[in-house]
């Protein structure tokens, strides 16, 4: 019997038009992926250049997509199967049948659970199929193999679709209600999502992967550091966390099996049923009721009672559920849980200001609120038909507009309710973090002026859908494409918000800011999709299902029978608003601003490189001074600039040419000190060339006057022009200012799109020793080091800032002036900074430092100051000393979060270093903003007094060793458990970023924009180096080095005498290590096998450590191959101590070690109990797997007596 049930579920199910819609769009999607991936649509790769596009790892990650987005699917075809008898009120009959209760259960969710595999197999077929099309691009196609398809789709879909059906079948099939396998599917996605806040922190992605249900965020643990090669040839890893993750979600589907079969008998009704006394009292009526004769009065007063009514009706039904109050309770402890996930990543703290709070709450909320306007759009369209009433209902002499708009504020009223929620938890998270600083007017202008808007839009789109399909699971599929489409609409060239039903209207929230530069942009928005969203619901008036359901001919004729005048003066008013708030937007995105798609500017960058690509390296003028002015006008988003360079040919050639990237309204002024004539102009790539008769002489000097003015107009498709805002404007000189030459920059960078426009390989720096890349300097050839001079003026309540030094101070005609003078030659890259600010100013060995600051972010004022203070100390100890008079900090928006250095000047976004959350009394809570700080003032020497040229490895000396810096000062004033985790920190994200990178090249070899290498190796490794060599050593090489290097120029120092400065002051046994770090791509594999210890007579410990280590070397690919072992390691043992009633792990014992063979065993003699030990236990090693490097330590005899 249970076959034939089983037989008979697949049969009805191949039967209907749905599965088969399910099957087209979804096998539709993978196919149109494959064909996005491979250019063939739009020209675009989604994937790294050396990854293939069907690598085991892809393949399996597009598999599991489609099961997480199938989630909808399931809900759909496992809850019909359960529900579809009781909904048609034939169980009776089939409840009479001489079948068992679990053969019923068992073959209804079987034949749901073939045909949601069946779905998810064509989509597998798709991607196979797809990536087997010759047209495809080969070199991104990697050879096939069948077990990449078969291992996912047995490891990953089918577990899934087995415990998400056992969920959904066991709650429709025991409630005989649809409502609460909703809540059931929420509460999966909710896992999901806090998986996802977890995975970032190195100390929970072992959660993440458990509570991950569909085991994406497990593999993404287990594949994190995988090289390019490894992602091409391996299939996925089934590591200890990974087989956990399906053995707990495969168990939990078999747990609701089991309570399903065992709880489901053919007697089951949900409710209770009536006794005798309440029938009795339902029978037991007044008999001496009085007739009244009335007359029924239907007028506006009438209409406005029943919608009222109606109203009030609809809100309780959908707020008074039980499973709503479940689906309530759900979201706040989603919510609460999902912060605490977000609260600190890798021991970095944020303080709970409100923006943050709501950008954790909010962020992973959307997802959720899609899913409940999803279910909840259907629930409330269908409750009259499930319930069997509609006929009644329908009956009432009520007009259509009522029951349809009391229903769909009822669906916008249940995301409002949770904002509401999400408002009073965020405000309690606050309060629970002791943070009082509450800005309740943020929470209603984001929330409710922005969020809820946004959807109700959602509302009105999904309420639609259900009136015009006319039917509830089609209707859910049917946004859930629409969601699909907003994830991949700019891959198929649908880029204009115009285009995309509620885009458009994103603000960002500064605290220096607020939401002032996208207040028009988002009103106008607003006005255009709620004008879209009315008519909307028009539509849904006009289709309202209201009697027996007929053919779409016969909806359609009652619509226009529908159409009175009064709704036509409606759809022609708002059809006029929304046709001119669309005008308005188009003449804002495309005729003030420009707008093109994406392949536009590929082209046109194509274009560039085969138009002028010739013209790179030719000789041009280098600039040697800056006298310019910059005035802001903050409230009008405008800018003036006008300046003089005064420029030299430093060449041993004449210079007859000068070649400049720029179109005519960069600039108002353009007027060059000697001859010149414009020979040419391409107006569309912006190029220009200026001929000189007679030539420019090599030594002659000459100057170049320039003027120009930006200003925003309106707003652009992408956002807003953020270049001048109201408080806290922040402008790089790169972006107004003049420059020379061809511009490497504007290249295609991407391999296969290069190849599609016939563009060879992206010519890379030239080596570090090249000739002539070492006369032109790490940040451009425009000039080497030049003198500066700034006058700045701006509204009269903002201090407006520059490079250098104060001249002058004045006020004139209600403006504000600054003017700034440096004293020495600098870099020719500048920053102008104006808002708002408070001051904070202290002195320090004579030297002025200040920070200027919002008023409201005064938190880690004393940290920040601190770290300048140490910086200086210690920095020009070993570097030289501090090369200026004054330091200044100062704040910006957050529509950045860096932080960048400037000589004395250093801007600061408020997103990292301001609201940082740090608590002094914790070792392991990361100081961030006394790092980032400290890495910003190493940039004072690196490069402000050493720099680079225009070759490889410049970019390490710039941003590799102020990260050296910053760790060095870090361990030096906080300690080893904070060197420890920010070295883990370190390592994680140098092997994070490998993974991601297409080739990745030894340090010698950096261009720069490596940032992994640059930034993370590179502190990493030469800590650790430091730390071998001995840190007197080697901060004296670099004492020598920048000494004999400083301010030099043509040539500009390298990598390769960087290196050869270090080798100096190492001793020959440890010579190794600079060719591993520098010209070696390297890698540890150490492991700790065993710790056992024993308890001494005199009270002291022994410990036998037996440990693994092995050398490996990695090419650009990560093929590693194994590298003889004679290297110096660290092994370690820690205790354990109790410090505020909490056990911590501390060191008592680190020692290097010289070791040869892959095994070693080590007898530690300790004064303290030991608790764990192992090798490189502070992490200074590149190992991929660091989580085997410490071992508990047991306790026994001892093993041997041998060192």
């Amino acid at each position: 019997m249970l076959l034939n049930i089983l037989r008979f579920e697949v049969k009805l199910g191949l039967k209907k038009m749905s599965f088969w819609v399910y099957c087209l769009i979804f096998s539709s999607i993978a196919f149109l992926i494959v064909n996005i991936l491979g250019g063939v649509i739009v020209g675009m790769s989604g994937v790294m250049d050396n990854t293939n596009w069907n690598s085991p790892s892809i393949i399996a990650g597009f598999q599991t997509f489609f099961t997480i987005v199938g989630t909808i699917v399931c809900s759909a075809i496992f809850g019909n199967a359960a529900y579809r008898d009781f909904e048609t009120n034939m169980h009776p009959l089939f409840f009479t049948k001489p079948i068992k209760p679990s053969s019923y259960y068992l073959g209804r969710f079987g034949g749901a659970l073939i045909l949601n595999i069946l779905i998810q197999a064509t989509v597998s077929l798709a991607l196979l199929i797809g990536f087997l099309m010759p047209y495809l691009d080969q070199e991104g196609i990697g050879p096939f193999r069948l077990d990449a398809y078969i291992q996912p789709f047995m490891v990953f879909v089918i577990p899934n679709l087995f415990f998400i059906g056992s969920i959904i079948f066991a709650l429709a099939i025991l409630t005989r209600r649809m409502l609460p396998t909703y809540l059931g599917t929420i509460i999966l996605f909710f896992g999901y999502t806090i998986a996802g806040s977890l995975i970032s922190d190195i100390d929970t992605r072992w959660l993440a992967a458990l509570l991950d249900p569909f085991g994406d965020n497990a593999v993404s643990d287990a594949t994190r550091y995988w090289t390019p090669a490894e992602k091409n040839t391996l299939l996925l890893p089934v590591n200890k966390w990974l087989l956990l993750n399906r053995i707990i979600w495969i168990s939990m589907g078999v747990l609701f099996l089991f309570i399903g079969t065992k709880r489901f008998d053919f007697a089951h009704v949900v409710g209770k049923a009536k006794t005798k006394k309440d029938l009795d009292k339902v029978v037991n009526e007044p008999s001496n009721i009085v007739p009244v004769a009335y007359k029924p009065i239907f007028d506006r007063s009438t209409l406005l009672s029943q919608f009222k009514a109606k109203v009030i009706l609809e809100i309780r039904r959908a707020f008074l559920d039980p499973y709503f109050k479940g689906i309530l309770f759900t979201a706040i402890c989603f919510l609460i849980m999902n912060q605490w996930a977000g609260d600190s990543v890798n021991g970095i703290k944020i303080l709970p200001v409100t923006y943050r709070v709501l950008g954790s709450l909010t962020g992973s909320f959307d997802l959720f609120m899609l899913i409940l306007i999803i279910f909840y759009s259907g629930q409330i369209i269908w409750k009259e038909r499930e319930l069997k009433a509609d006929s009644i209902m329908d009956a009432h002499p009520v007009p259509n507009w009522i029951p349809m708009l009391s229903k769909l504020i009822a669906l916008i009223l249940i995301p409002g309710i949770m904002l509401f929620v999400l408002m009073l938890v965020g405000l309690g998270i606050q309060t629970w973090h002791g943070f009082y600083d509450y800005d309740i007017h943020l929470y209603v202008k984001r929330l409710f002026l922005l969020d809820w808007t946004g959807f109700i839009l959602l509302c009105v789109l999904a309420f639609t859908v259900q009136t015009i399909v006319n039917n509830k699971y089609l209707g859910h599929f049917i946004i859930i494409l629409y969601f699909l489409f907003g994830m991949f609409k700019g891959m198929l060239g649908f880029n204009h918000t115009l285009y995309f039903y509620g885009s458009g209207s994103g603000a960002t929230y500064s605290d220096m800011n607020g939401f002032s530069p996208y207040v028009s942009k988002v009103l106008w928005y607003k006005l255009y999709w709620g004008s879209c969203a009315v008519l909307f619901a028009f539509l849904s008036n006009l289709f309202w299902k209201r009697g027996l359901v007929r053919d779409i001919r016969s909806r359609i004729q009652q619509a226009k029978i529908r159409l009175s005048p009064s709704i036509g003066y409606g759809i022609l008013t708002f059809s006029i608003l929304f046709l001119g708030s669309g005008g308005y937007i188009f003449y804002n995105t495309n005729i003030l601003n420009d707008f093109y798609p994406p392949k536009h500017w590929e082209k046109q960058s194509a274009d560039f490189e085969k138009a002028y690509k010739k013209y790179e390296g030719k000789p041009q003028p280098k600039i040697t001074s800056v006298n310019c002015s910059v005035d802001l006008f903050p409230k009008e988003a405008r800018l003036e600039f006008s300046g003089t360079y005064e420029l030299k040919n430093k060449h041993d050639v004449p210079i007859d040419t000068i070649y400049t990237a720029q179109k005519d309204w960069m600039y108002n002024e353009y007027d060059w000190g000697r001859p010149s004539e414009l020979v040419f102009y391409d107006s569309t790539l912006g190029w220009k060339m200026y001929a000189f008769d007679p030539p420019i002489q090599p030594g002659d000097e000459f100057t170049l006057e320039f003027s120009g003015e930006r200003k925003r107009k309106g707003f652009r498709n992408s956002g807003v022009d953020l270049l001048v805002v109201e408080n806290g404007t922040m402008i790089q000189s790169s972006s107004l200012f003049p420059s020379f030459g061809y511009n490497g920059g504007r290249e295609l960078s991407q391999k296969l799109v290069r190849k599609k426009y016939d563009l060879e390989e992206r010519k890379k720096l030239p080596d570090h020793d090249d000739i002539k890349g070492n006369q032109n300097a790490l940040l451009g050839d425009d000039a080497d080091w030049v003198n500066f001079e700034a006058v700045m003026s701006t509204d009269i309540d903002q201090i407006a800032m520059a490079p250098g030094y104060l001249q002058k101070e004045w006020q004139e005609e209600g403006r504000r002036y600054f003017h700034y003078k440096m004293d020495d030659q600098i870099f020719n890259f500048f920053t102008f900074v104006s808002a708002r600010y408070q001051v904070l100013k202290e002195e320090h060995n004579g030297i002025s430092l200040e920070i200027y600051h919002h008023p409201k972010h005064t938190y880690n004022l004393e940290t920040m100051m601190d770290a300048m203070k140490k910086s200086i100390d210690y920095y020009g100890s070993i570097y030289g000393p501090y090369p200026y008079r004054q330091c200044r900090i100062l704040e910006f928006p957050r529509y950045a979060s860096f932080a960048q250095s400037f000589p004395n000047t250093i801007p600061f976004s408020e997103a990292i270093g301001f609201i940082m959350d740090v608590d002094p009394d914790d070792p392991e809570n990361l100081d961030m903003p006394f790092w980032v700080t400290a890495h910003e003032m190493g940039h004072q020497w690196w490069p402000h007094q050493v720099s680079g040229g225009s070759v490889k490895g410049a970019n390490f000396m710039s941003e590799g060793l102020s990260e050296y810096s910053a760790i060095s000062l870090l361990a030096r004033e906080r300690g080893d458990k904070q060197l420890r985790k920010f070295l883990k920190y370190e390592l994680d994200k140098y092997l994070d970023g490998r993974s991601f990178d297409s080739k990745e090249p030894p340090i010698i070899s950096t261009e720069g924009n490596e940032q992994y290498i640059v930034y993370n190796k590179a502190g990493h490794t030469l800590y650790a180096m430091s730390d071998i060599i001995g840190t007197d050593r080697f901060n004296r090489a670099l004492g020598k080095f920048i000494d004999r290097y400083r301010y030099k120029y043509d040539p500009y120092p390298n990598i390769g005498q960087f290196i050869s400065t270090i080798r100096e002051e190492t001793p020959e046994d440890l010579q190794y290590l600079i060719t591993d770090t520098f010209e070696k791509i390297t890698l540890y594999e150490n492991k700790a096998k065993e710790a056992i210890a024993f308890e001494n007579p005199d009270g002291t410990y022994t410990v036998d450590l037996k440990i693994e280590a092995k050398k490996v070397y990695s090419d650009s690919l990560g093929v590693q191959t194994t590298a003889e072992l004679a290297d110096w390691l660290e092994i370690g043992v820690f205790g354990e101590d109790i410090k505020d009633e909490e056990k911590e792990e501390v060191p008592i014992y680190i020692e290097k070690v010289f070791i040869t063979d892959s095994i070693s065993t080590f007898e530690i003699k300790l004064d303290k109990k030991p608790f764990k030990a192992g090798i490189d236990p502070l992490y200074k090693f590149l190992d991929r797997d660091s989580k085997d490097n410490l071992i508990k330590v047991s306790f026994n005899e001892p093993l041997s007596n041998n060192k």
